[in-house]
């Protein structure tokens, strides 16, 4: 399904103005400097996104996954490599070089997906006047497949730069939409464009 130039434009937008004021949060939270920059965004069929995939040589996943329903529905998730993953919470903890314990590095991965997720959405939701409501965030380890869930579905896919004091981390941010629901997400989009 592709997307009119347009189209695009304002979901990069949208996504643009959701990651500054994650990175906000973030810097207030972490008391360092963050950059975040969402230098490409691609509409993709969970198919398109697997093939993607299919040629990385690492296939496992952390990913903080939030479920979001109403005006329309679906899964926002932060993905990383396990190894972008864990320089991110060494960065963020303060504790470069040195281990943490599990429970700390998913506790701080889910904190800073559910701030990156909500920033995101949240800016969706409000620019396009479509509330949504917001599951609490899960953390898992999965497979691309396991992440992205159901077959029939359309996926925005940004790829995220974290720039943290002189560390450059890279995750994706995935947002799963149903088919129905993206058409949705394209109407109030045409609809905020004056072009509907």
């Amino acid at each position: 399904m592709p997307l009119s130039p347009l189209q695009l434009d304002i979901l990069q937008e949208l996504i643009n103005i959701g990651v500054g004021r994650a990175a906000g949060m973030l810097n207030q939270m972490v008391n360092t400097h963050i950059q975040l920059q969402v230098p490409v965004l691609k509409v993709l069929s969970a198919a398109e996104l697997a093939a993607m995939y299919a040629d990385r040589k690492n296939t496992l996943f952390s990913a903080v996954q939030l479920h979001f329903s109403g005006g329309f529905a679906g899964i926002s998730a932060l993905i990383f490599p396990p190894e972008s993953a864990s320089k991110l919470v060494a960065v963020v903890l303060g504790k470069e070089g040195v281990g943490c314990d599990e429970a700390m590095r998913c506790g701080t991965l889910q904190e800073v997906g559910n701030i990156v997720l909500n920033g995101v959405m949240g800016s969706i939701a409000n620019i396009l006047k479509e509330p949504l409501r917001f599951a609490p965030p899960d953390f898992v380890e999965a497979d691309i497949a396991d992440i992205i869930g159901e077959k029939s579905s359309m996926i925005l896919v940004a790829r995220t730069q974290f720039s943290i004091k002189d560390h450059l981390i890279e995750g994706e941010v995935l947002i799963i939409f149903s088919l129905s629901s993206f058409d949705t997400l394209l109407a109030a989009i045409d609809s905020l464009a004056g072009t509907d």
